[in-house]
């Protein structure tokens, strides 16, 4: 459901009230397809002088039932769709509450699914992509194609909370993980087993590091590449020393699937020569 502000003059009743926020409900529903169940709207009154407007202005004259709507939504849905909503809401609201089509003005304004968060950090993306990934799992086929977004909230996983059930799924059976050999670790992965055992632990294990944790920077997205831009934070076993460094991953894309990935970092800042083991 899209978020809606709808503002009036201050004193109207609370049938009043309910009435608008019903109708504005209802034209969503009809004309835009929201469920009905997810409702979010602010109603906000005003004093004579916290409102000033021309009474003329394309459409007037106004009157002191000016009733503003404030429409933000995550998809573009075009213009026929846009004015059959305008209509249908001028309606409803004349029939309801007794709204005049003259006193309705309407805002719709369009952002991406990335430029909000209804709770608890979540960005909009993230919640449709978890959402859509979590509805995947109870079907029994299995996806062959997954959406930019879902691959990006499952690398974001991937990297911030070692959750690899999400990403496995996306990863050609072919993938091909390439690390620095001048790393302890590094060396060339093939396949969606190699990448488990690769990202299952810290990297090389604890003969590597006391340590070591990744915050996630960005994830830029291009045409056929995730480009992911860390921070991490380590202690080598060999110094002790709390490390601050950063590095980047690679990931291309073809079909809708994970093909490879290859990790850029400075080498140098890893001071140990403990043997090759399992990283991240």
């Amino acid at each position: 459901m899209p978020f809606v502000e709808i503002s009036l003059a201050r004193g109207k009743s609370a049938e009043h009230l309910e009435a608008v926020s019903r109708a504005v409900r209802e034209a969503l529903v009809a004309e835009l397809k929201a469920d009905p169940e997810d409702v979010f709207q602010l109603i906000h009154q005003h004093d004579p002088h916290e409102r000033v407007f021309s009474r003329t202005f394309r459409g007037g004259s106004r009157s002191d039932g000016w009733t503003v709507l404030r429409i933000t939504d995550t998809a573009d849905r075009g213009t026929g769709v846009r004015r059959r909503l305008c209509e249908t809401l001028v309606r409803l609201l004349r029939e309801g509450p007794g709204v005049e089509p003259v006193d309705v003005s309407v805002l719709i304004t369009v952002v991406p699914p990335d430029g909000f968060s209804f709770a608890g950090g979540v960005l909009g993306s993230d919640a449709r992509a978890a959402g859509d990934l979590e509805a995947a799992r109870d079907k029994s086929a299995a996806r062959t194609a997954y959406t930019k977004a879902e691959m990006a909230y499952a690398l974001s996983g991937l990297f911030e909370r070692r959750d690899l059930d999400l990403i496995l799924p996306m990863l050609r059976d072919d993938f091909l993980l390439s690390v620095p050999t001048s790393l302890p670790y590094g060396g060339e992965f093939t396949g969606p087993e190699a990448f488990r055992g690769f990202f299952s632990g810290v990297p090389g294990g604890a003969e590597v590091w006391e340590s070591f944790s990744s915050s996630v920077d960005q994830i830029l997205e291009g045409d056929d590449h995730f480009t992911v831009q860390l921070t991490n934070t380590a202690v080598p076993k060999a110094t002790g020393k709390t490390l601050v460094f950063h590095n980047l991953w690679l990931f291309e894309t073809a079909d809708g699937r994970l093909v490879s990935g290859q990790l850029y970092a400075d080498t140098a800042v890893v001071t140990t020569t403990a043997p090759a083991g399992k990283g991240s």
